[in-house]
């Protein structure tokens, strides 16, 4: 299903995977009930979309990294699956129990990983772990002040 992200306002950005054709809405109609959508382009191509408010874009991906337990100290690898400007979601390299058992909501942990794009730039942030579903931690960055090398790498 395709994902399309509206912004405070409730303005969102239709990408038609089909054609290319590119629109801007008003999905703020959609923001207290079922953000699903059916949508048809004006290529004739009719398609069903999920309409997400957040704050921030959020982008899947699979960067390596490693994340530091401040209240333990453990330095644990960890794979980046997710990434916004405020936070991450990540899951733990490690296949053995004890490891995968450190983290605890409400902990605070140093996260480092490079990005994919060139010049892979180092990005280095503390944040509080926010939730722990099914291996995947959640994690909201502890400053918001703007990182323009994670900005610029979220937008392309």
């Amino acid at each position: 299903m395709l994902k399309v992200y509206a912004d405070k306002k409730g303005k969102a950005v239709f990408h038609c995977p089909h054609c290319g054709f590119v629109t801007n809405f008003d999905a703020s109609a959609y923001r207290d009930r079922d953000s699903r959508i059916r949508i048809k382009c004006r290529c004739g191509e009719s398609m069903t979309m999920l309409v997400e408010f957040r704050e921030y874009y959020r982008r899947s991906v699979a960067l390596a990294g490693w994340c530091t337990v401040h209240r333990t100290g453990d330095d644990l690898e960890m794979r980046v699956r997710d990434l916004s400007m405020s936070g991450l979601s990540f899951s733990l390299e490690s296949l053995q129990e004890e490891e995968q058992a450190v983290l605890q909501i409400g902990d605070v942990v140093t996260v480092r990983f490079r990005l994919d794009s060139p010049p892979e730039n180092l990005i280095q942030r503390t944040a509080s772990v926010r939730n722990i579903r099914s291996g995947t931690i959640g994690a909201k960055f502890s400053r918001s002040e703007y990182d323009k090398e994670l900005g610029f790498y979220l937008l392309h």
